[in-house]
């Protein structure tokens, strides 16, 4: 008897030739990648990074945010998107007491909270059955208002909860505009330390996160600007046995690069060089947020304005980076603005929605969700993760597996491309270009070496991406440290994906399909075709920034 057998796969990667059936949709292909894959030799399990830093402002009273997407149109979707993991980023204030004497200040009496607000968040999100993380800026954890760190403790313990994982204390105060002082320095690491005991001895399960920002690239003899707090912030958690749960950061782009394989460049250097040295080199590792562009800097001309926007190379960038990290320490990568509408931020800069919402207020996936969607199958159905060959940093990533039961595998391919005109014409200010002496294109084998740049970017955005929102002028500072700058340079067509030792005998029968995110089309079933055998050689035409699930 034959048996059908049903495989999923969303690949990206690169292969050796394998005997097997042939399927090939023409001929002469160009710029083809090989991506073999033994089906054979399961070298570890998917980590689960569906994960989501939820924006949402409708609660909060902040006019520099124009986000809101804790909807249950959204919300709802998280399961069938394999979301298990939610970070609440504008979590509002509980404490009533600040500046409080007497009974009034009291942060140990319950009745000195107002639970309303974050019950109804943490609800929203455990009622889907996701788990909470929050990012924690309760005054920052040093407002004068809070008189003494034992009383932030005091808070951490009274506003832990069994549904929240993590609090990313403290998350964006290093992106301010002078380095660390020692007075401050030592202020702020007392807040932390108490706060983080507080929410140790109310639960096991609940841990506080820090340091969280984009300059967390360690230093060596060549990075002359570097922060050594950060460092040594670790270093005393270690010394003084501080209750942290984890490292996090925001992954942003270094200098406008818009290479997703530098999330494990970060993260690799970060433990290597930073948290080893510090005494603890098995500290979780978390990217709490991460996105193309957090600046609110935009592509002067209209055709790269029109590549920057284009929904399909949103979706290869996220896609990307989310692939990669499955191949770093990291725990969690939560994606900023997230699963959501988009919309703009802090300093007027403009996210990408991965839905759009119709007049008829119907919720309709875009490209990063329909991939998304993809990659849930990949690491829920097939979460055996198997040998493959061929993936590169170029950004064309591809990631294989298999399902406990043996019927299903799956591979995921993302063919990143990057115009660079994007990078070219991008500007803080229209006259402030990114100089082409600042970027380093990594397609040759011959890379200067990394040499430090701090941006200390003074600029003033007035920009009106659409009919409907106006961002009004506001001036600021940034300074952020950031290694030299990278490009990837993949101009791949096509690829051809061979499949070997399938876990079925040779006269066995399976069914072929292969689903596509763009190339013109949000989703479709580009190919189904049926075959026998336990190998699979296939060759297919792969538009730029499309996403391919490979079904056999």
């Amino acid at each position: 008897m034959l048996f059908f057998h049903l495989i999923y796969a969303f690949v990206v990667a690169r292969a050796a030739a394998l005997p097997g059936n042939s399927i090939n949709d023409f001929d002469g292909c160009q710029n083809t990648r090989e991506i073999v894959v033994d089906a054979a030799h399961v070298v570890g399990k998917f980590k689960n990074l569906q994960g989501t830093n939820n924006a949402n402002t409708a609660l909060v009273d902040d006019p520099n945010d124009i986000i809101d997407d804790m909807k249950p149109a959204i919300a709802n979707l998280w399961p069938e998107y394999g979301i298990k993991h939610v970070l609440i980023y504008t979590f509002p204030s509980v404490f009533l007491g600040f500046g409080k004497n007497g009974t009034a200040g009291d942060a140990t009496n319950n009745d000195n909270y107002n639970w309303t607000v974050t019950d109804q968040y943490i609800k929203f999100v455990t009622s889907r059955g996701a788990v909470a993380s929050i990012q924690f800026n309760e005054a920052d954890g040093t407002n004068s208002s809070i008189s003494s760190p034992e009383i932030l403790g005091q808070i951490g313990y009274m506003i832990t909860d069994h549904a929240i994982e993590l609090y990313d204390f403290y998350a964006e105060s290093d992106l301010t505009n002078t380095p660390t002082i020692e007075e401050a320095y030592e202020n702020s690491f007392k807040y932390f330390a108490a706060f983080a005991r507080g929410v140790a001895n109310a639960s096991t399960k609940a841990g506080v996160v820090a340091w969280g920002s984009n300059r967390i690239v360690p230093t060596h003899a060549n990075y002359s600007v570097y922060d050594p707090y950060i460092s040594r912030f670790y270093a005393d958690c270690a010394a003084q046995n501080v209750p942290i749960k984890a490292a996090t950061y925001h992954f942003t782009n270094v200098q406008f690069s818009f290479d997703p394989y530098a999330v494990k460049t970060l993260t690799d250097r970060f433990r290597e060089e930073i948290l080893v040295p510090a005494g603890l080199p098995d500290l979780e590792v978390w990217v709490t947020e991460y996105e193309p562009n957090p600046s609110g800097a935009l592509p002067t001309s209209a055709s790269a304005l029109a590549s920057y926007n284009d929904p399909a190379w949103f979706a290869g960038f996220l896609l990307g980076t989310s692939m990669y990290a499955q191949d770093t320490s990291l725990t969690q990568a939560l994606s900023w603005t997230g699963f959501g509408y988009g919309g703009y931020g802090a300093g007027h800069a403009y996210f990408q929605p991965w839905f759009s919402l119709t007049s008829n207020n119907k919720t309709v996936p875009l490209n990063a969700a329909a991939a998304w969607k993809l990659q849930a199958s990949l690491v829920t159905n097939t979460s055996q993760r198997l040998d493959l060959q061929g993936s590169s940093p170029d950004g064309f990533a591809a990631l294989a597996g298999e399902s406990e039961s043996g019927e299903i595998v799956q591979v995921m391919l993302n063919n990143y491309q990057l115009d660079y005109d994007i990078v070219h014409h991008i500007s803080i200010h229209p006259q402030q270009h990114i100089p082409s002496s600042k970027i380093m294109d990594c397609s040759t084998e011959n890379k200067p070496a990394n040499t430090p740049v701090m941006l200390c970017l003074k600029y003033r955005v007035s920009n009106v991406l659409n009919q409907s929102r106006t961002s009004p002028l506001r001036t600021d500072t940034v300074c952020q440290i950031y290694v030299q700058a990278t490009i990837r340079d993949n101009h791949s067509d096509s690829y051809r994906l061979l499949l070997n030792n399938l876990p079925w005998n040779s006269t066995d029968a399976y069914t072929l399909t292969i689903q596509r995110v763009g190339g013109g089309q949000l989703h479709q079933v580009y190919k189904t075709s049926h075959g026998v055998g336990n190998c699979v050689d296939i060759t297919v035409p792969f538009p730029a920034n499309a996403q391919d699930l490979v079904t056999i």
